[in-house]
């Protein structure tokens, strides 16, 4: 359930937006957004998900993949996942700087695996970083709302000074 405002669904800004376009459940919304779209998916029977599996490496013959060696973390057993067509859709790196608010899985296991069957890997220095993310050197950080800078919170340094105006120059 996203957050409504006399019917409509109510929506903000994040950070560089000039529009409003951001839906949002409280201060919950990726977790309403996952929890959505994962319910929508076991409404059909044509789709099947498989929780506690991870991708090791894909299945590639004569230059074409037919299909992934996947972890079961239950079992503990390798699987053989074949398919005629692979879509790798697996996050970045960003697990690979010391700071970041990104889940542990950004660790760039799926690159690894697309440059292993042979796929051209490009622009690596592409990373995206959250000026929002709470850092605390005793707890995991975690990222706080792009809106507070898209409804025209500032951020200021250790000493400050400004960092990370709007993109829009309005404040």
């Amino acid at each position: 359930r996203f957050d409504n405002d006399n019917n409509d669904l109510h929506l903000t800004r994040e950070g560089g937006h000039s529009q409003r376009r951001i839906i949002h459940a409280a201060d919950a919304t990726g977790r309403a957004v996952s929890t959505t779209l994962s319910a929508r998916a076991q409404e059909h029977d044509n789709i099947k998900l498989f929780a506690r599996h991870v991708a090791i490496d894909l299945i590639v013959r004569s230059g074409r993949c037919h299909g992934a060696y996947v972890l079961n973390r239950d079992s503990g057993h390798v699987e053989l996942f074949h398919a005629k067509t692979v879509v790798l859709a697996t996050g970045g790196a960003n697990k690979a700087y010391l700071y970041t608010s990104n889940p542990d899985g950004a660790s760039g296991d799926g690159i690894a695996m697309a440059w292993r069957a042979g796929c051209r890997v490009a622009n690596m220095e592409f990373n995206q970083f959250h000026p929002t993310c709470l850092y605390h050197p005793k707890a995991k950080s975690f990222l706080i709302t792009e809106a507070i800078r898209g409804e025209g919170g500032k951020l200021f340094n250790s000493r400050g000074e400004r960092f990370m105006p709007r993109y829009d120059q309005r404040g």
